[in-house]
């Protein structure tokens, strides 16, 4: 149970950072804006958002009978299926996209005794994205891979800042809309002081240009067929990265770094992080490489064959930021992302969707999207709290699937203003104290808020928690 001295503390802490909410007023003005209601009628902005949204479950395998069953025991209202259906609109989709972005918007306080803070990055944003497939017949408007791939599936862009949780991007896309165009369209999104870590597929030569434009810093591994160039002797060369193999197994030498550029003409400098990777890894590598390039009738040159010895990673964060025995572990901080994903289609089942037209799959997303932002929120405030008060760590999974299990708690809790909100959330934190804490044997070097903590100079409130090695 939470000791008095505690209650105080994480009762105010709650309430500082709660922004989930939901103002009926609110969201029935936003129905109005976007035309999702243009005159009074059985079914306002609010209702339809909560049918959706706390009903996100089991909408892949309801009927609209099922809906309008749901609507006439919950709510007293009746309605033809027909008429729901025509309810799922372009209005209707505009309406859960715009009152989605809204909630994004409702960030957290940079003011409270919650946020964790970096003594050199303002942010450290992590992005990835998630496919899955969908019906063919929405082909034209979400077209697929081709070819032997899936002929239709969504994409979705997701960004968020380990140090607070804010969620800088969560976008609806088609298959098509590749990462790397995506990370060129939403540079504007980085601001000084940031340290972005995100996948090879982001960061092409443009992307990394416009991080730097913006005063940001990057984290990621060098593309394996890009050069990168050095001067010797007076002359502009390719590094002979079968030498710096050599050189290293010479001379017993784990992990180097050299000043390197990612251009011909010299304009763009960073640090190039080596490490050399040991035999057996190599080995796993090249016996993949070979299986792939035998499928494609092609050869592994020496060139291939060196860089598979090591691991490389560039950046442009400065050795202070970011040293080369913690970059290596730093860059796997992205994989948290994946963990989100796999809460995602696993828990919450976002993948799991059915054959309907295209708008109503888009209120089905948007509405998923919707409830997993409102339980994002109070899953990062509570191991925000945990860390700070228990040295433990929350395990999302576990806690994840309570909020889930307990979906009208979780509803009545935000519909009932401030005080029933937070008295749900203390709760909740007294809950995962005992029942969510992510368990010892996974609390290795390898584990996120060991990495995290041990990498960068972290604190809260003002107080240093840990230095970076």
């Amino acid at each position: 149970m939470i000791h008095k001295n505690d209650y105080s503390f994480i009762e105010r802490s709650i309430r500082d950072q709660i922004y989930t909410q939901l103002d009926p007023m609110e969201i029935d003005k936003l129905a109005r804006d976007c035309e999702f209601v243009q005159r009074t009628g059985s079914i306002n902005g609010f209702t339809f958002l909560c049918l959706l949204v706390f009903n996100s479950d089991n909408l892949a395998s309801e009927s609209l009978n099922d809906l309008t069953v749901k609507l006439e025991l919950d709510y007293g209202i009746s309605i033809k299926k027909q008429s729901l259906d025509e309810r799922f609109n372009r209005h209707a989709v505009c309406f859960l996209k715009t009152a989605l972005g809204q909630l994004l918007s409702k960030q957290i306080s940079r003011n409270n005794p919650l946020l964790l803070k970096c003594k050199y990055f303002n942010r450290i944003l992590i992005k990835d994205s998630v496919c899955f497939q969908v019906d063919k017949t929405l082909a034209e408007y979400y077209p697929g891979s081709g070819g032997s791939g899936s002929t239709a599936n969504v994409r979705i862009q997701f960004e968020y800042d380990l140090l607070s949780g804010q969620l800088v991007d969560l976008s609806l896309n088609a298959f098509n809309d590749q990462d790397a165009t995506n990370s060129t369209m939403t540079l504007d999104v980085i601001g000084e002081g940031d340290l972005v870590i995100r996948d090879l597929a982001y960061m092409h030569l443009n992307a990394l240009k416009g991080i730097v434009k913006n005063l940001g810093y990057f984290l990621c591994r060098l593309q394996s067929q890009q050069d990168v160039y050095q001067i010797r002797d007076g002359e502009v060369m390719k590094c002979n990265f079968g030498q710096i193999v050599k050189t290293m197994k010479k001379y017993g030498v784990e992990k180097i770094e050299e000043r390197v550029f990612l251009d011909k003409e010299q304009e763009f400098d960073v640090r190039l992080l080596i490490y050399l990777l040991p035999e057996e890894i190599y080995q796993e590598r090249i016996r993949k490489a070979k299986k792939n390039a035998k499928k494609k009738g092609r050869q592994l040159t020496k060139k291939f064959k060196a860089r598979c010895k090591l691991n490389l990673f560039i950046t442009s964060a400065e050795e202070k930021m970011i040293s080369l025995e913690t970059a290596w572990k730093a860059y796997t901080l992205r994989w948290q992302i994946e963990l989100g994903f796999k809460v995602w289609k696993s828990l919450w089942k976002i993948d799991n969707v059915k054959k309907v037209k295209k708008e109503r799959l888009e209120c089905y997303i948007w509405s998923k999207l919707f409830i997993i932002v409102l339980s994002w929120q109070v899953l990062w405030v509570t191991n925000a709290l945990l860390r700070k008060l228990d040295d433990q760590s929350l395990s999302f999974y576990k806690a994840s699937k309570t909020i889930i299990h307990s979906l009208d708690n979780f509803k009545q809790a935000l519909l009932g203003g401030t005080l029933t909100t937070v008295k749900f959330l203390v709760g909740f934190f007294d809950l995962s104290r005992r029942r969510h804490l992510l368990e010892k044997k996974n609390r290795s070097n390898n584990h996120f808020p060991d990495i995290l903590f041990g990498t960068f100079s972290l604190s809260y409130d003002g107080e240093v928690i840990q230095m970076a090695g």
